[in-house]
């Protein structure tokens, strides 16, 4: 992965050149000359990337791993120019001619340390340039693997090949007679066969039928056995309460809460990820006991879990005598051709299969694939954005060619000896059935790979870098589209193009690799849009492979060891239960993820009493630095564990973002306006009070999510700075001008306010906040008072075109809402408080609101039933306090977008 190093320093050039274009032509043309030479070895290092990766030559390993050092050599010397650069014009404000001669004498010595670099960077590109062209390594660029064409995504999200006979066989487990007391059934199948996919069907079967209380979870690696009960828990209650949030609950006696809460209740638990029996007799002992309701759970298990499958089936009633195991094999010849159709062509070519051009080619893909669902799928992906049939005939015959023999372990000699003597019969034929699984089992492995690293190969540059980018997340995790795209943003992987915002083509980006079949759609928002996405445990170990082979990203969980100081990106994902602490600085860091265990951080206000009951939290492996308090020092199971925080970060000066998750943390430290790089902040601590007043100096920052914090005050200069895109907050106050000491400036790019309050003082129509961001995309307000705030309110969203989502959450919403033709880009509209609806009509609503497709109204009032039934009628999702309007004709609409319900 080279290629994605130096097309990093790329975009960082064009990215500063705009930037700093009068600095950048004061370093001479030592910097357009490294460009240049960057451009030519991009252009040759994807070929041996390619050849690196299968393992063909060591040479070229060496070279591609070298070339990528100076990539990397040459960021750091931009990052450090431009650092030094941004911070001596910070200091320049305030002290106009002395800030002007200081900062011009830091000008001149850092364009003159950076030529001394560009130029060591240069003669080290000359010796790797000599040595390739000594040991003969062949670097010329193949032309194979480059799309040339753009397929969209295949409709809808229904599963796209019906295992008939798997769903009927669960089906009989489900609803066997007379067993009711609870059954666990196990779904049995290596990685990519397809047990996602009928766990899904089995899941909408049962939800339609409203027979069971349907709760279904995938545990990510290493998680604690409180986590994994506390999840469910909280799964449970949402559905049975039917409500969006549950309480939170104690670790230690979490059992007893889901045992009471499941008691008297039918349900099917569905469980991804349990790999011990030890886990899954936790579970049983977490459920209801002689509970005769006909509950179920089910247990999606991987091959080296066949033991947790036998034990599962020991748990059922024995008189009963079922076989409680179900095991997925291959699709057959036609059932493969279905799902390939499917996947290449959309629902318009499912069916039609006259279609004898294409004959051939599904008999090449089954043959290539041997009906392994997930090597057609990524397969189809690949295909979909190829022309026929000259690309279609080379992209088979480069992955046709016969799989290389390959040794997958011995066999016990002593034993075999032994079966040898005493049952000639019984060991020939064993011999015979190790052989074909083992056969079976490398040839998935090796064909996969194939298929998988032609895909990724055939990424666009930009696309690459996105998708590896996913590797910093665990399987089995849900992923929100609008947190993947803002922090592509913020990495600078997505390049500018006229006519589309920088969020647009990072949707697009994620649309076309879920076109590919490289990530999964799980569930849409109101218009049609992505909103939830999953990556298939298989990608995720390409892509982490990927990524530590390229110096990517460093993954770490509490099993890993500590990364080094010159880790560039790293990611830290925990759900053990486990913490670790470290001193290390990480001078060269650029992006931190920090993931630990969702919902156990506390908030600083609790009793001491209720502390000390909670188990401690996790923090990322030997990441987390540890305060003590005084008074609890030395307190027996070390409950003098306090809080976490972000210390070791300090050196970090050319970090573009950080996001933490789950971590007891409190503050962050001052240091972080020193990060003049930093792009996005995310934040999910409920313990964090307070942002320190050094965040105004972030002056690149265009993500800032607190949205799961404490924080209800920010320092005023935040609000000047002009590169904000996306505020996401609990209830943050808004400053309320006109005074002195705050300038209301134009914030041009700002697309996302979400979570801010109001305020008691009365706005000035005009002059307010809001009537500075006029490209607002989404907007939610708390506090809102139609006397202090309503005419300003009124004003501000006149200028608000683009505005497609809106929540007001206040004592009389306004009818403009509703009357306003400005807002004509509305979709959804959420909306708490009194509504005067004397002026909605549904003539004028369908005039002035074409695009509106969801409306929420909470405590509104008595809202006219002519209009809710207009609404219904036309389709529209319409909740009222919290339940659906729901009509014959609108069912299927609404549906759409309840299939899955989103992983938190």
């Amino acid at each position: 992965m080279a290629e994605t190093a130096i097309a990093a320093v790329l975009s960082k050039l064009g990215e500063f050149a705009t930037k700093e274009a009068r600095l950048l032509l004061q370093v001479g043309d030592d910097i357009m000359l490294l460009r240049d030479r960057l451009e030519w070895l991009q252009a040759f290092i994807r070929d041996a990337d390619r050849k690196r990766r299968i393992g063909a030559d060591d040479l070229t390993r060496v070279w591609v791993r070298q070339t990528r050092d100076v990539a990397f050599e040459a960021e750091d010397a931009l990052d450090d120019f431009f650092h030094k650069v941004d911070v001596a014009n910070q200091n320049r404000r305030g002290w106009k001619i002395l800030g002007y001669l200081s900062s011009f004498r830091t000008q001149i010595t850092v364009r003159h340390g950076l030529s001394a670099r560009i130029n060591r960077i240069k003669s080290r590109l000359d010796q790797i340039s000599e040595n390739q062209k000594e040991y003969k390594i062949d670097h010329s660029p193949s032309g194979l693997w480059t799309s040339s064409t753009t397929a969209l995504a295949p409709d809808g999200l229904t599963n796209v090949v019906e295992r008939e006979k798997d769903v009927k066989t669960v089906h009989r487990l489900l609803f066997h007679e007379g067993h009711l007391q609870i059954m666990f059934i196990s779904i049995l199948g290596e990685s990519g066969v397809g047990k996602g996919t009928l766990t899904t069907e089995i899941c909408e079967l049962m939800r339609g039928r409203k027979e069971f209380l349907v709760v279904r979870y995938s545990i990510p690696p290493g998680s604690s056995i409180e986590y994994l009960l506390e999840e469910v828990y909280k799964r449970a209650y949402k559905h049975i309460h039917n409500q969006d949030e549950a309480p939170w609950v104690n670790g230690n006696d979490i059992a007893d809460k889901l045992r009471g809460l499941l008691t008297g209740t039918r349900y099917l638990l569905v469980l991804k990820g349990i790999s011990s029996k030890t886990i899954l007799n936790c579970v049983r002992a977490s459920l209801p006991a002689d509970d005769k309701t006909g509950s179920r759970v089910v247990l999606i298990l991987e091959p080296e879990c066949e033991e947790v499958a036998r034990h599962a089936n020991t748990l059922n009633e024995a008189r009963y005598k079922i076989e409680s195991t179900h095991r997925l094999s291959h699709l057959d010849e036609d059932a493969s051709r279905e799902l390939f159709r499917w996947r290449v062509f959309g629902k318009m070519e499912k069916h039609n299969k006259d279609n004898t051009k294409k004959t051939t080619y599904e008999k090449k893909v089954f043959d290539l694939t041997k009906g392994y669902p997930l090597a057609i799928v990524v397969l189809a992906g690949l295909l979909r954005h190829k022309e026929e049939p000259v690309e279609w005939d080379a992209v088979l015959q480069e992955l046709s060619p016969g799989m290389e023999e390959a040794e997958d372990g011995q066999d016990n000699p002593i034993t075999g000896l032994l079966l040898l003597k005493e049952k000639p019969d019984e060991w020939k034929a064993l011999q015979q059935q190790m052989t074909a699984a083992r056969e079976t089992k490398l040839s998935n492995r090796m064909v996969l790979e194939r298929i998988l690293s032609a895909s990724f190969d055939d990424l666009p540059q930009d696309l690459k870098s996105c998708f590896l980018y996913l590797a910093a997340y665990p399987m089995n995790v849900y992923l929100s589209s609008g947190h993947i795209v803002r922090m592509w943003t913020a990495e600078g992987f997505i390049k500018p193009r006229k006519g589309m915002t920088l969020e647009e083509l990072g949707h697009s980006y994620l649309k076309e690799l879920v076109s590919r079949c490289l990530v999964r759609l799980i569930d849409k928002n109101a218009h049609g849009g992505i909103k939830t996405v999953i990556v298939h445990s298989r990608l995720v170990r390409f892509l982490q492979s990927e990524a530590r082979e390229a110096s990517f990203i460093e993954i770490h969980d509490r099993n890993e060891i500590l990364a080094p100081a010159s880790v560039r990106r790293l990611s830290v994902q925990d759900d053990s239960g486990n913490y670790a602490t470290s001193s290390n600085k990480f001078p060269k860091l650029r992006s931190f993820i920090c993931r630990v265990a969702a919902g156990n951080s506390q908030s600083s206000d609790e009793s001491d009493d209720s502390k000390k009951e909670r188990r401690e939290f996790p923090c990322g492996p030997r990441l987390a630095c540890v305060i003590s308090s005084p008074a609890t020092e030395g307190v027996e199971g070390g409950s003098s564990l306090k809080s976490h925080d972000l210390k070791f970060l300090r050196g970090s000066k050319f970090l573009r973002l950080m996001s933490v998750q789950g971590l007891r943390l409190q503050a962050l430290p001052d240091e972080i306006g020193d990060m003049i790089h930093l792009r996005y902040l995310r934040v999910e601590c409920p313990g964090l009070k307070k942002l320190p007043r050094s965040i105004r100096r972030l002056l690149n920052l265009q993500t800032l999510d607190i949205s799961k914090t404490a924080v209800v005050e920010i320092d005023a200069e935040f609000w000047k700075i002009k590169t904000l895109r996306h505020v996401l907050a609990e209830k943050l106050n808004l400053p309320t001008p006109p005074k002195k000491e705050i300038e209301v400036i134009e914030l041009p790019d700002l697309q996302t306010l979400h979570g801010v309050v109001a305020g008691v003082e009365n706005w000035v129509k005009g002059s307010s906040l809001l009537d500075k961001m006029s490209k607002l995309q989404s907007l939610e307000l708390h506090g809102f008072n139609a006397e202090k705030h309503g005419s300003a309110l009124k004003g501000a969203i006149r200028k608000m075109h683009f505005l497609g989502h809106m929540k007001l959450v206040g004592d009389k919403i306004p009818s403009c809402l509703f009357t306003e033709p400005n807002l004509r880009c509305l979709q959804a509209v959420d909306i708490k408080g009194t509504v005067e609806w004397a002026n909605v009509t549904w003539d004028v609503l369908r005039k002035v609101r074409p695009n509106l497709v969801e409306l929420k109204l909470n405590a509104t009032g008595n809202v006219p039933k002519e209009l809710i039934n207009e609404i219904v009628a036309h389709k529209l999702i319409c909740i009222v306090d919290g339940k659906f309007q729901c009509a014959k004709r609108s069912k299927d609409k609404m549906e759409e977008h309840m299939l899955i319900p989103p992983s938190k």
